[in-house]
């Protein structure tokens, strides 16, 4: 059997699992694998492997995953010294390993290997971020699961059938309303997706909301590591972003992360324009899922909700020594606390747009979120 022929229900062989180290030559195999993966996202690829040591410096942790030299798992992850983790993976709501359907005894298997190889990195445990597809070895033992909210999925289809059965009056309402005001959209793929304005337009975006925004390099590194799987629907007005929803491809899956817009435009509802372009756009290239990511607080889980979205839990793995497990929690950021409200009105208010680009981006690797 090869990685092309990854199916749920694939068979892989008996005995022991080993880990190696992948290389930089192992790339092409760890994409097909990922691509093949029913859960694979962009995160998992090798190229977003270039964003996070170009652009934050961060020591990379790759491993595959072999059972009789067949590859049957990957697992991406960075080493945080300071904390003594293993995190799969920063920035982003997904991580973990990637594996083939693996007996119980295979998955205790890589539940070891993955402990030993955070001791080996100085680190005392792993953290992996959504953990989806990684129920099985969460069974074989070994893991906590923290649940912590929502991410939302919308199963593409017919772009037709979705717009006059799936989505809501209200995001046709609108999608119609940006069209009559004259706002055009259009797909944009790899590094003409993230060219300016995009970054000062992302910075204004970060701002408003009061959240440390990305190095301008984490989104040029991006490109030139995923390439044309980066994906963008850029919302004109007068031939300048109203707004621009970035997201990436993997397999048979789009996943947006970043959602940018200009408020003076927000009465012709840019917004709505930009998610629809590219659920349209998605839907033609023959992807099966467009996934909108976490789904935490209200006001997000209601915009959402009008694409004929579909939530499911949410939470994070830990992974450690039985002497550890019970001990161990993950470190969220709650937006909603009063500690972070003080912080993203005082980021708002108190620093000069030119400076969030200079602060923003160590605040972000500290906190790898």
């Amino acid at each position: 059997m090869s990685v092309s022929d990854l199916r749920p229900d694939s068979k892989v062989p008996a005995g022991p699992v080993s880990v190696q180290h992948a290389k930089p030559e192992d790339a092409p195999l760890w994409d097909t694998f990922v691509e093949n993966h029913p859960e694979g996202r962009y995160c998992h690829l090798w190229g977003y492997r270039r964003a996070l040591e170009e652009a934050y410096g961060y020591h990379c942790v790759y491993l595959k995953f072999l059972a009789a030299d067949q590859l049957v798992g990957v697992f991406p992850s960075i080493i945080v010294k300071r904390r003594g983790w293993l995190i799969s993976q920063p920035f982003n709501e997904y991580g973990g390993p990637l594996t083939l359907p693996l007996s119980s005894e295979q998955y205790r298997q890589l539940t070891d290997l993955l402990i030993r190889e955070a001791q080996r990195a100085a680190c005392h445990s792993v953290e992996i971020r959504g953990g989806i597809g990684c129920e099985g070895a969460a069974r074989a033992g070994g893991w906590k699961l923290q649940p912590l909210h929502s991410y939302a999925l919308l199963d593409l289809g017919d772009p037709d059938h979705l717009w006059k059965k799936v989505i809501s009056y209200e995001a046709r309402k609108g999608v119609n309303k940006a069209r009559k005001s004259g706002l055009a959209g259009e797909v944009r793929r790899g590094a003409r997706a993230v060219l300016e304005p995009f970054y000062r337009l992302y910075l204004v975006s970060m701002k408003r909301l009061g959240v440390p925004p990305h190095s301008r390099s984490f989104f040029s590194e991006l490109a030139a590591g995923i390439g044309d799987r980066l994906v963008a629907s850029w919302v004109l007005a007068d031939n300048q972003p109203a707004a621009v929803l970035l997201g990436a491809t993997s397999g048979r899956r789009i996943h947006i992360f970043v959602i940018a817009s200009d408020p003076r435009a927000w009465p012709m509802r840019p917004s709505d324009l930009a998610h629809w372009e590219l659920i349209e756009w998605a839907s033609k290239q023959g992807l099966e899922v467009f996934d909108f990511g976490s789904a935490r607080y209200s006001g997000q889980v209601q915009f959402k909700k009008k694409w004929g979205i579909q939530l499911h839990d949410y939470g994070f793995y830990l992974i450690g020594s039985p002497e550890t497990i019970d001990k161990l929690h993950v470190e969220t950021v709650r937006t909603s606390s009063k500690t972070m409200s003080v912080m993203a009105t005082l980021w708002r208010a108190a620093v000069p747009l030119a400076l969030t680009k200079v602060l923003g981006p160590p605040i972000r690797k500290l906190l790898t979120k």
